[in-house]
């Protein structure tokens, strides 16, 4: 599938606010999409970080972008020149990763005409659509994420058969979705509903790998379309699918509010 850009797609994108000099050396990781924070100082505690040639095992190192050199795994890694932060509609069918194990390709095609590497925060099965945030801002990526925050995930969900008062219930309040888990409290509504089925709103705040189908499989309903339409307060709105898009200033304030970053 070829990549659709609208007329607003991402440029270079907007420079790091903040200097990098003097980084923490788990922060520095965090930033460049490595890991979070908190399994960045098990990377170094590990030995797999080297800076200048010689291996740091001490997170609080204070890195110098530009001067410092820093490898993991013996790959250099280094901040990007730019911060992207974007919206992504990934259509049905495609899959949320470079590249899979049998050559399909995923959703890196949709970026080439981005000049950094960036990645989707989250995920979305291959069979469901819908808004992805997509970025090259590690820190971002796992405050996003984090279970802790209690970040908003709305989607809109065709189910069969017609749900009953008590199926609807049963989720609101958190179910039993397989392997020693259990969905959180969703907040879920009926948008249309018809003889065969029902087009429902369904809100969650964790994220499990596909929780939605889960917790429609575990009341008796079957999903027959799932389209995530916002995340963290920011809406897929009319972006159509395969296109991606700048994060307006707006919505830029809405995820330092979020997550206390200095965007």
């Amino acid at each position: 599938m070829p990549p659709r850009h609208r007329k607003d797609a991402p440029g270079p994108g907007a420079s790091p606010r903040d200097s990098a000099s003097g980084l923490r050396l788990n922060r520095y990781l965090a930033l460049c999409g490595i890991a979070s924070r908190r399994e960045a100082m098990e990377i170094v505690f590990s030995g797999r970080v080297t800076v200048n040639g010689e291996t740091a095992r001490d997170p609080g190192l204070r890195i110098e972008s530009g001067r410092d050199e820093v490898h993991v795994d013996g790959e250099p890694v280094s901040l990007p020149k730019r911060w992207h932060f974007l919206a992504f509609h990934k259509p049905r069918g495609v899959l949320v990763t470079a590249r899979d194990e049998l050559g399909r390709p995923g959703i890196d095609v949709f970026f080439r005409r981005i000049p950094d590497r960036v990645f989707p925060v989250g995920r979305l099965d291959k069979a469901s659509e819908g808004l992805l945030l997509v970025t090259n801002h590690g820190e971002l990526a796992d405050a996003l994420l984090h279970p802790s925050r209690g970040i908003e995930r709305t989607y809109r969900v065709r189910v069969m058969p017609r749900p009953h008062p008590e199926q609807l219930a049963r989720m609101s309040e958190g179910v039993a979705i397989g392997a020693g888990q259990t969905s959180g409290p969703a907040h879920v509504r009926v948008k249309r509903a018809g003889r065969g089925g029902a087009l429902l709103t369904l809100t969650i705040t964790e994220g499990k790998k596909r929780e939605v189908r889960r917790m429609c499989r575990a009341v008796g309903l079957r999903v027959q379309r799932l389209k995530r339409v916002s995340f963290a307060g920011i809406h897929l709105g009319d972006l159509p699918p395969g296109t991606v898009r700048r994060l307006t200033g707006e919505e830029m304030e809405r995820l330092r509010q979020l997550t206390g970053l200095p965007l």
